[in-house]
């Protein structure tokens, strides 16, 4: 109950800044009836809001037949609880935004190594998204403070499941004193929100292009969702792009589109409070839109889920202002529709979709024949990709040889396929015989292994196919091949096949009416049916061997090589007559 020394107090205080027709006490507080409100400065509400508030005074405006000031005790604050679960809510937001940040590092650069991932993270998506989240806030203590009032910290809203975060959601321990300041407080958050995000877009952007990924697996929110209208020029029109977002530019672009999800007038979210401060009690049906829709999309992209059980907790009544008899200027509004804007040109339905990328990765030939100083061997691999996002697939090749790529860093979109070219630079020292070698493709945790096999021999005078160094046949008309294998010395040979994908031919064994069939890229020639692969052949001096085959499918290529114990060997290399 006021008393009546309470009572002369605020009488004196009113008095100061308006004149009133009449007072009414009612309980705890006093009603003064103020007819000519609207013809007094709007910076006097605010002057006797802060004058009373230092009294410990609630101070608020009404309206009916005549314009009233009301004056309250101030309710109890909130109390500690509050604090600590804020700061829970921003510790797990941090740990959120650090968990997306490095799994997307891992899959733009496919590095093996974790902490060099999570000192990436941390530098170029955990650091640029919070200096956007803490722009943001910077933005709405300067226009709380510009309009009188105290700041309060927001409650940071965890997106686990999804970008890291989905902004904030600021409850001041005070209400707003007017709607300019609702309407200020919401826009310099939206603006500066994303006028930030938007220079990290531009510079990840520009980083991606002149620096693309080694192997990015992501989806590239370029191609696989609804992109923001803003992100839309400055990747695809402003800036040129691979289609893969840099991490840095993800974390631009995650600021746009929380940002442009805040701007929703609904409830406490930026939006509310200037849809809200715009349309009184009557912006609570644009909440309850905003939330159906927020519902809505999160039937197909969950994690919207999490800002509508935040926005309803909060309440989906935006705060009124003290003073709401005052009414917005021009500029003021302008800045509102400014801030609405930014939802249609930020807003993203579906801002990341994680899933698993998958692509094909073969080779046009597996086994290669080196001789006579050949330095170098040249192989197409064909990457097919079969996922649903843009990939740059990156190569390695073990044991580690010297290698150049054509299309290093070449983007292939869904459902398309790339042929790249490898010239292997084989080291001087590779020794003679079989050399296998692992080729891994692969595109961020993404990868398929393709084996080579080369296989290093001497040409000799004293081993020859038909007197020839090689010797190059090619089948007659029946598909029928006859190779004279020669040798200066005893020898006990090896025969091996090296053809190209779909080989398939028939080896006839001397005195042998029965055949063999081979269809292997490499197969070793056996003298009769019954041998083992292993099994060689014994070859007499100056005494021809006569090898008989007959050729039932087209190779790309093929040799026969026949060998001894120290990679000596003969070549017959097969010339299409195609």
């Amino acid at each position: 109950m006021i008393e009546r020394e309470e009572q002369k107090k605020l009488e004196e205080i009113v008095t100061q800044y308006f004149e009133f027709s009449s007072l009414e006490v009612t309980g705890e507080s006093v009603t003064f009836r103020v007819p000519s409100f609207h013809f007094q400065p709007e910076q006097n509400f605010n002057l006797l809001s802060r004058e009373l508030d230092k009294q410990g005074y609630l101070t608020f405006t009404s309206t009916g037949d005549v314009d009233e000031i009301i004056v309250m005790p101030k309710p109890p604050s909130r109390g500690k609880r509050e604090s600590r679960i804020k700061l829970v809510l921003f510790i797990v937001t941090v740990l959120s935004i650090l968990y997306f940040g490095y799994t997307y590092q891992v899959s733009y650069q496919g590095l093996s190594n974790p902490v060099g991932s999570f000192l990436s993270s941390l530098l170029f998506y955990l650091l640029p998204l919070s200096v956007i989240l803490a722009g943001r806030e910077a933005s709405k203590y300067a226009a709380m403070k510009r309009n009188g009032m105290q700041y309060s910290l927001p409650i940071f809203i965890p997106n686990p499941l999804g970008i890291g975060s989905m902004g904030t959601i600021n409850t001041p321990n005070k209400p707003y004193v007017s709607k300019r300041a609702m309407v200020e407080a919401g826009s310099f958050s939206i603006i500066a929100g994303f006028l930030i995000s938007t220079v990290f877009l531009v510079i990840g952007s520009l980083t991606t292009y002149n620096f693309p990924p080694s192997a990015p697996i992501v989806n590239s929110p370029v191609q696989t969702i609804g992109s923001p209208l803003i992100m839309q020029f400055i990747v695809n029109r402003l800036i040129p792009s691979n289609g893969i977002l840099d991490p840095l530019a993800l974390a631009g672009w995650s600021g746009i589109v929380i940002t442009a999800f805040n701007a929703l007038p609904l409830g406490f979210l930026d939006g509310g409070l200037i849809a809200s401060a715009l349309f009184g009690r009557n912006a609570t049906y644009l909440s309850y839109f905003s939330i159906l829709v927020i519902v809505g999309l999160g039937i197909i992209y969950p994690p919207w889920i999490i800002l509508a059980v935040f926005a309803l907790l909060v309440g989906l009544r935006g705060p009124q202002p003290l003073n709401n008899l005052s009414r917005l200027k021009f500029n003021t509004k302008v800045i509102a529709a400014v801030s609405f804007a930014i939802i249609v040109v930020g807003v993203a339905p579906f801002p990341f979709h994680a899933g698993i990328n998958t692509f094909q990765a073969s080779t046009s030939q597996e086994y290669f024949l080196v001789h006579g100083g050949q330095d170098s061997i040249q192989l197409n691999v064909t990457v097919n990709n079969t996922g649903l996002s843009t990939i740059v697939p990156a190569f390695e090749v073990s044991p580690s040889v010297e290698f150049q790529l054509s299309g290093e860093s070449r983007s292939i979109s869904p459902g398309s396929q790339f042929n790249y070219t490898m010239n292997f630079l084989l080291p001087k020292g590779l020794p003679l015989g079989f050399n296998h070698y692992e080729i891994t493709v692969y595109s961020g945790s993404y990868f398929k292994t393709l084996d080579v096999t080369i296989m290093k021999v001497n040409t000799t005078p004293a081993l020859l196919f038909d007197n020839n160094i090689p010797y190059t046949f090619a089948p007659n008309t029946n598909g029928m091949v006859l190779l004279n294998l020669t040798s200066a010395m005893p020898d006990s040979l090896y025969i091996v096949s090296i053809g190209g994908p779909n080989i398939s031919f028939s080896y006839y064994p001397q005195n042998n009416f029965s055949r063999i069939t081979y269809s292997q890229n490499l197969a070793y020639i056996l003298s009769s049916p019954n041998e083992l692969a292993s099994s060689n052949i014994t070859l007499d001096p100056g005494i021809p061997l006569t090898l008989t085959f007959k050729l039932t499918s087209i190779p790309a290529y093929w040799y026969i090589v026949a060998y001894d114990s120290n990679y000596n060997a003969a070549i017959a290399v097969y010339k299409s007559t195609k």
